[in-house]
This record gives C-alpha cells, structure tokens and sequence, in this order.
C-alpha cells in the first residue's frame, strides 16, 4: 500500500497572485498604503496570508515592530466587469488619502481589472498630480503578470528606481535584502549576530521593513547582504546587481548561510570580502566549537539511531545531503530515502545522484518505502503521513540560518528521540 500523505502536490513554478508580491513588499514601510484594484476577496487572500506569517513569526518566539501599513480593496462589483471599475478605484484612492493621509500609495491591479481593460497606471498619474503625493502603479493583473514573486520584485525594483537616491555609504553599516519573518526573525537574528562579529551593524532590511521616508537614504549602507530564498535567490540576486550598478553598493555575493556547510562558505566569503581571513577562521572555530560541544550532550540519545527521509519537494526547494549531513553529525544512520509519487523525473534523478554522494543510502518509492519504515526510529519529511506509528519532524521549506539554525534543528530531532513510546504524529522545528 503507498503511503498516504497530507498536501501532496507537484508543480514546477508557483501558482500565486503577483498582489501578494506587491503587498509583502511594502507591508510595513510606514508612510505608504496599498491599495488592490480587485475585488473584496483579494485583499481577503491577502491579509490572510499576513495572518499566517504572524503566526509563524510568533511560533519563532520574534515579533515585529508595528502595525502593517494598511490594504484597501476598491472592492469590484460585478456590474463593475462589464461596464469597467475605473471609478471605484477613483473613489478609493480619495478615501485612502482621506482617512490614512499617506505619504506613498500603491496601487495593485488584480486579473478582474486586467480583463475589462481600467487604466490604471493613467488613474495612479492623475492622482498623483491631484494629491501631491507618489502614487505608484504595479498593472500586473494579478495571475495575468505572473506569480507572487514577480510581484514582490518589480514593485521593490521600481520602489529603488524611483526613490533612491546615491549617498555617502556610511562604514560598518549592512542593508540586508529580503524578509525572512522581518528584523525580529531568526534569519536576520542570526546574520546581525555572525555579522557583528566584524563590527558591522544593520541598518536597514528592505523591501517590506524600511519607512517610506527613509528610502532615499538606504544606499548608505556600505554592504548588502542578500538574505536566501527558497528556490528563487535570482530575483533578489538582480536586485542587489542593480544597486551595486547603479549606486555603487557592493554586495556579498550568491552566499546563504543555510545549514552547517553553507554557513562556514559565507562567513569565508564575508571574511575575505573584509580583507579579515584570520578573524573569519576564528569565527568558524568558535562556531564549530558551539556545535560539537551541542552534539556531544545528545549523542547518547542520537547515536546509532535510524532515520528515514521522504521527500515530496522538488530540487528547486529543497535539497537532501543538507539534512543527511545534520544526521551523520548526531551519528545517526541515514537508513534510506523515499521519494513520493508527485515528484518530477528530473527531480527523482537529481535526488538519486545527490544522496549517492553522500554514501550508500537506499533510494525507494513509497510502497517500498511504507514496510521499510517499520524499522525506524524517526522520519524526517517534507509532508506528513497518515497511519504511521514512526515519530516525524517537518523538514523546514528554507532551512534555519546559521550555526543557531543547525543546533535548533539538531535539538529538533533530539527531543523528538527522547520521547516516550511511538506514537507517530508530526513535529516542527520550533527556536
């Protein structure tokens, strides 16, 4: 019998609105409000969305500061897609200037506006010129301009062609680019810790957490760090291109400090960028140090034990010989992968050649996979199974950042080893 999971599912690219996009990337620069140019129920998807990385943020034990900007829907009728909705969004734009008093409006258009042809980038200049203020207008028509992500970086593309501005870059100071569950998050927790290590301090995360006002003054920063992506690190990659190109703001690099491995690779590579080798080998020896020092108070419940992987995510989003190394830290036995049904033949093929290069770990589908795991004592999964008594962990979409990152998930599994009897169920990495 296969295995039966929760959410299986298989695609290559994402299937979400470009609005969201556009909403994340001013959620909460204070001084601006979004506008959706869309039905009521897009904004709904919206704030619901916002709802659960609250959640998420709160599970993290972080928090952020202030209230998100505000998000009004011009609230499209179906009268509207006939006779077109340019009015509502007229009336919108002079409510929200009305009652919010903004100092930036931003103005997403959904597919409903793009199918009955509203102009909205001739009613975001209009007003403009009316109110006095900078109205910026994304006419992506939500699934019509692409997906979440197309979104997120053109609306923080032209927010920087717009409004920033070349400044004198201010030595020891870092903008970090990307969200990650914001400032508060244990991503930028993390890379603010690994950073101040060489003396240098955040001073701003955009897009999403800088206020309007101050965009102009972002480029002060001496160095951008680009904060990893699951399965998209180009986009935001172009944008750290774009301002080294056009306001001589150097950037790190393609480096995310994602796992053990990765993060030794980053600090080598902020290490040499600082022209400070040695202080960089220090910070890994005394990281490497934290780690075994972890290790060695689980290993009497960790060694020896057996793990199984099931994999249902594509090579895009994740990637096994990360997690494999994490078991061989706590002297577990990588007893065998098992890839699900959904997952494309390019995907099972990459899978196959990177998990041999870890050493002989057996590969299975999911009938051969169910009897195997009979004999584990723990399943480290990207979804969860029904019907099994086998005890699993949730395996992160991105992996947690840096050596805290890695002892948080190590800790994850050892307390989910000390556990009494086997009752299956899932567990989720929690800081």
């Amino acid at each position: 019998m296969a295995l039966k999971t929760k959410w299986l599912l298989s695609k290559n690219c994402n299937a979400s609105c470009t609005m969201t996009g556009v909403w994340r990337a001013a959620a909460y620069a204070k001084g601006c409000v979004v506008i959706f140019h869309s039905p009521l129920g897009c904004a709904h998807v919206a704030s619901i969305m916002d709802l659960g990385s609250h959640y998420r943020i709160e599970a993290d034990g972080s928090s952020l500061d202030g209230d998100p900007v505000p998000l009004i829907s011009s609230h499209l009728r179906e009268k509207d897609s006939i006779f077109g909705g340019i009015d509502r969004l007229h009336e919108c734009i002079a409510y929200a200037v009305r009652v919010y008093h903004p100092e930036c409006l931003i103005i997403a258009s959904s597919c409903v506006a793009g199918v009955i042809g509203d102009d909205v980038d001739e009613e975001a200049a209009r007003a403009e010129a009316s109110y006095g203020i900078p109205v910026l207008s994304m006419p992506f028509s939500g699934f019509l301009g692409g997906e979440y992500s197309d979104g997120y970086y053109k609306t923080m593309e032209a927010m920087i062609r717009r409004f920033f501005r070349k400044n004198k870059h201010k030595e020891g100071t870092v903008l970090l680019l990307g969200d990650q569950m914001g400032p508060h998050g244990q991503y930028a927790r993390e890379v603010k810790r690994l950073l101040s290590f060489f003396g240098l301090t955040v001073a701003y995360q955009f897009p999403g957490y800088v206020p309007f006002r101050d965009w102009g003054r972002v480029t002060e920063a001496s160095l951008s760090v680009v904060l990893g992506t699951a399965g998209q690190p180009e986009g935001m990659k172009d944008m750290a291109l774009l301002l080294e190109k056009d306001f001589d703001l150097p950037f790190l690099g393609d480096f995310y400090p994602l796992g053990l491995d990765k993060t030794v690779e980053w600090i080598r590579a902020l290490a040499s960028y600082l022209g400070e080798k040695e202080k960089g080998e220090a910070l890994i020896r005394q990281e490497m140090a934290r780690v075994r020092a972890q290790v060695a108070s689980f290993l009497p419940v960790t060694e020896g034990k057996r793990a199984f992987l099931a994999i249902g995510r594509g090579t895009r989003w994740y990637h096994p010989a990360e997690t494999i190394r994490s078991l061989k830290l706590l002297h577990m036995v990588p007893a065998g992968v098992i890839l699900f049904s959904n997952l494309q033949e390019e995907d099972i093929r990459l899978f196959r050649q990177e998990i041999s290069s870890m050493g002989d770990i057996p590969v299975m589908g999911e009938e051969e996979g169910q009897k195997a795991l009979e004999d584990a004592d723990l399943l480290l999964t990207t979804n969860e199974i029904y019907h099994t008594p086998v005890r699993q962990l949730f395996i992160p979409m991105v992996p947690l950042a840096g050596t805290e990152g890695e002892l948080v998930f190590l800790r994850s599994i050892y307390r989910l080893l000390c556990r009494y009897g086997r009752k299956g169920g899932m567990t989720y990495v929690k800081v």
